[in-house]
């Protein structure tokens, strides 16, 4: 139990420090649906359209889970909203007891150091997603442009900007400096760095916005098969090409 210190603290912290669980839930929603989703309605190649699950995506799932399960937008909300643990980074104030000790990237949490490596992963699998957005539209020997083809093309995206916009990138582009703001390395950032960092201000909004477009492109392809949705088509140009 806090003490009437830690409590009467609690109550001083300016709200911003206080964020309210509902997206570590929603992720959890999600990615249960998801999981229904896909292991309950097998779903074949419909209209060109191809799955996500159904590329090379699928035989390295687990690690692309990593990726996502270790990524810096995820552990903190499920080490502050499932395990309380830390409740805040920004205040000394430890929120829940000065004697526990701190348990992110300790112990099995340890695997979250392997993070950059199974973002690898992750850019691995990109080439196949736009893969299917160009099957989509040559797949019946025609020009074609459908609202699937839209979806493929907005989801694979977000995926993009997901993982491109991930901290570890910025490792890689200039954050290894031991002292990034000294003078003599504060000119060494380059334009791709800047970029990133623009869309790494954003990282935890696209981690939200890729899952649920992620499976909202699943649920939607199976729908499809299913014959409940229709696939509009846009643009026909009813010659080979």
């Amino acid at each position: 139990m806090r003490s009437a210190n830690e409590s009467s603290n609690l109550h001083l912290l300016p709200p911003e420090f206080l964020e309210p669980n509902w997206r570590f839930w929603s992720f959890v929603l999600v990615s249960v649906i998801g999981t229904y989703v896909l292991l309950s309605f097998p779903v074949p190649v419909k209209d060109g359209l191809t799955d996500p699950f159904y590329t090379p995506t699928v035989l390295i799932l687990p690690l692309v889970v990593l990726f996502r399960l270790t990524c810096y937008a995820y552990r903190k909300d499920y080490h502050r909203h499932l395990f309380n643990h830390p409740n805040t980074c920004t205040v000394n104030e430890r929120m829940d007891s000065a004697r526990r000790k701190y348990s992110g990237e300790t112990g099995f949490f340890r695997v979250e150091n392997f993070h950059r490596y199974f973002m690898y992963t992750a850019w691995g699998i990109l080439p196949f997603f736009y893969y299917d957005i160009y099957y989509s539209i040559v797949y019946s020997g025609s020009l074609t442009l459908s609202l699937g083809t839209i979806i493929l093309t907005v989801n694979t995206i977000a995926v993009t900007l997901y993982t491109f916009s991930c901290h570890s990138v910025r490792h890689l582009t200039g954050g290894y400096k031991d002292c990034f703001t000294c003078p003599a390395n504060r000119d060494r950032k380059t334009t791709f760095f800047r970029i990133q960092s623009r869309f790494n201000e954003h990282h935890e909004t696209l981690a939200w916005i890729s899952l649920v477009m992620f499976v909202f492109v699943d649920i939607y392809l199976r729908g499809l098969s299913a014959g409940v949705i229709p696939n509009i088509m846009l643009v026909h140009s009813g010659g080979g090409i």
